[in-house]
C-alpha cells in the first residue's frame, strides 16, 4: 500500500473558517452601515419661473408690462 503525503487535511477546515470570517466581517460591517446616522439631503433650491414675455421685477416681484392697455 503506497501512503500519499501530498493530502493536507486541514486545507478545507482552513477555507471553511477563512469563509466564516469573511462573512462574519461582512456581517458586522452591514450592522454598523444600517446603524450609522443617515446623512441630511442637502436643500435644492426651487428653479425660477420664467415670467411671461414682457415686464419686469421690481424689489423681487414680477409686475407684468401692461404698456397699452386700458384699465
Amino acid at each position: 500500500m503506497k501512503i500519499r503525503t501530498d493530502i493536507r487535511a486541514g486545507d478545507a477546515l482552513r477555507e471553511c473558517q477563512n469563509q466564516r470570517d469573511y462573512w462574519k466581517a461582512q456581517a458586522l460591517r452591514m450592522e454598523q452601515i444600517a446603524k450609522a446616522p443617515t446623512p441630511k439631503p442637502t436643500p435644492v433650491p426651487p428653479t425660477p419661473v420664467p415670467p411671461p414675455a414682457g415686464g419686469g421685477y421690481v424689489g423681487g416681484v414680477f409686475f407684468p408690462d401692461r404698456s397699452g392697455w386700458c384699465g
